[in-house]
């Protein structure tokens, strides 16, 4: 950081350049709800710059009352910047918290339903690739990484259906195949 607040020779006697440059360690810790909630941003970098529960709960107050989108790119810099055992801790205490905010709830609802809806997806892309390996060992990496890149829990569940129910490797490769390539189309 030194490095950038050096001054700049602008060739002119006496007339040089200093840039203000700010990095992490000029950063308040902000913890005080009042001060976060008036300046937010300020909340945020806060949170990036000291890494600590306190100072992240106390700019996840302060993004509450923001626009939607503002709210979710700062939740998301917030949880991103933590440490995995601090946001784990912080997650928790936001799947426990009563959200009084109809903004809050909202979002929460969506991560549930998103978390449940790529569990499930991922739980049907183990049983296609463990049916593929039965039925077709052994798999070849492009099988797996196509496999892998499925997504649609309709095609993942009559594929783990037809796979389980194929009686010749000749009948599950063409079911494989016909899935990965609808895939690509």
């Amino acid at each position: 950081m030194r490095w950038a607040r050096r001054r700049i020779e602008l060739g002119h006697p006496d007339f040089s350049l200093a840039p203000i440059v700010l990095g992490f360690e000029d950063l308040p810790r902000v913890v005080d709800p009042v001060t976060a909630r008036e300046l937010p941003e300020l909340a945020v970098l806060s949170s990036m710059a000291h890494r600590d529960l306190e100072v992240a709960e106390a700019a996840l107050d302060a993004i509450a009352a923001l626009p939607e989108d503002l709210n979710r790119l700062y939740l998301d810099v917030i949880l991103t910047e933590l440490p995995d055992h601090l946001r784990r801790i912080l997650e928790d205490r936001m799947q426990r918290h009563e959200f009084e905010a109809e903004l809050a709830r909202r979002h929460y609802a969506q991560g549930v339903r998103v978390g449940q809806q790529e569990g499930r997806a991922e739980g049907l892309r183990a049983a296609v690739l463990a049916f593929a390996r039965v039925r077709l060992a052994p798999l070849s990496p492009d099988d797996v990484a196509a496999i892998s890149g499925l997504c649609d829990e309709h095609a993942l569940t009559e594929l783990v259906d037809t796979l389980a129910q194929a009686e010749t490797v000749a009948s599950a490769r063409a079911v494989l195949d016909a899935a990965i390539a609808g895939t690509r189309t």
